[in-house]
């Protein structure tokens, strides 16, 4: 298995239409956002990444909603999301839109995530399946350099099992995009139910909801009862 802290930087796409189907890629993702953002309440969301910004995210109960990543557009706060600058326990819901993709240190993200989140915090994340048409292309000598061909690629349980390290559980799995992502169009619609049926392990897209829970530092001790000896009255001598 390969390493997943790297040193060399990866490129990361400022915007969805630089991935090829970007359109219909983000219009996939939003659609799951819709369903699932509305089980998380709270103060404060943080989207990290330019893909994460350009997401919708008004079907959250959560207003304020802080785009972060080191440039770009819609950024509303420069930071490095290995290195995120906020308090233990302050946000309430971090959406990463394929940015364990495109990352040096995926690890090191996700413990910043799990240190800024509260202790019931939501985390979304969506990524590429290298165990996909898309993952194959990779091998491909001519698409090794052009996007999302050049990404990391982590399989979806490879990442739930850091999510589970981290004291996350997930709650919802979703597998998408049943194409190889060359082709002008997607896969018809009839392809995808098969595929998430048949083939669901080999989708090329993945949207994983988890929740972070932590124990209580110190157990809940059970309270015994002491049954108190009832005294027998003497007997009175007549």
């Amino acid at each position: 298995m390969k390493p997943a802290k790297i040193r060399e930087v990866i490129a990361s796409p400022d915007f969805w239409q630089e991935l090829p189907l970007g359109d219909w890629l983000m219009e996939q993702q939003q659609s799951l956002l819709d369903q699932h953002l509305p089980v998380a309440f709270g103060y404060h969301m943080l989207k990290l990444g330019n893909l994460s910004a350009q997401l919708n995210c008004h079907a959250s109960m959560i207003r304020h909603q802080l785009n972060v990543a080191k440039q770009g557009h819609l950024i509303g706060l420069r930071a490095h999301p290995e290195q995120l600058p906020f308090q233990e326990s302050s946000i309430d819901l971090c959406l990463l839109a394929h940015s364990l993709d495109f990352s040096k240190d995926p690890h090191q993200i996700l413990r910043e995530v799990e240190r800024v989140l509260t202790a019931d915090g939501y985390l979304i994340i969506s990524g590429f399946n290298p165990f996909s048409l898309l993952g194959m292309r990779r091998y491909f000598p001519f698409r090794k350099r052009g996007m999302p061909w050049s990404c990391r690629m982590f399989t979806p349980a490879r990442v739930k099992d850091w999510l589970n390290l981290l004291g996350f559980e997930v709650l919802n799995d979703e597998r998408f995009a049943y194409t190889s992502f060359v082709n002008s169009r997607p896969a018809p619609q009839w392809f995808e139910r098969w595929g998430k049926r048949y083939f669901r392990a080999t989708a090329s897209a993945y949207f994983i909801v988890a929740r972070k829970r932590r124990a209580p530092l110190t157990p809940v001790k059970k309270a015994w009862r002491v049954k108190q000896r009832i005294p027998v009255p003497s007997s009175i001598s007549g």
